[in-house]
């Protein structure tokens, strides 16, 4: 049962009476003292946003880079690959993706014959993408031991 007694319970309170006992309560959305005032419960301040990054998760794609520029996410390929996000791709996987003079090592379209694989004084030439060593002319040998001159 709720009874309103004058001068019981404070401004925006409402009294109820439990076993003769007045029981002074703040309204609801008050808060306070409620022998004497409620005041209304203020709202919860905005809580300011904090800018998401552009790049979380990576939108650029695989083998890439982002970069957060002003809120906005600048993609590039990851140094060593090739092409443009989101299709970064390695120079090569395998050799025949390579011009016929040039092996697919560590991803990359290189020359086989450097560093020389042939002994110091043989001599190196690429022949569908592998390194062909011999020992110059009027020499003989192992072209990947020694080259010696002829007698």
């Amino acid at each position: 049962m709720i009874f309103r007694l004058l001068g019981v319970c404070g401004l925006s309170a409402r009294c109820s009476v439990q076993q003769h006992i007045p029981i002074c309560t703040c309204i609801e959305g008050y808060q306070g003292n409620p022998f004497t005032a409620c005041y209304p419960i203020p709202p919860e301040p905005e809580r300011i946003k904090e800018p998401s990054d552009p790049c979380v998760p990576n939108p650029c794609g695989p083998f890439s880079q982002c970069r957060n520029v002003n809120g906005q996410a600048i993609c590039s390929c990851q140094p060593g690959y090739i092409g443009s996000p989101p299709s970064c791709r390695p120079e090569c996987t395998v050799s025949s993706e390579c011009p016929d003079d040039k092996a697919c090592v560590n991803l990359k379209c290189t020359n086989p014959c450097a560093p020389n694989p042939c002994a110091s004084n043989a001599n190196c030439r690429v022949r569908n993408h592998s390194p062909i060593c011999s020992c110059p002319p009027e020499h003989q040998g192992d072209p990947f031991v020694r080259c010696y001159p002829s007698k």
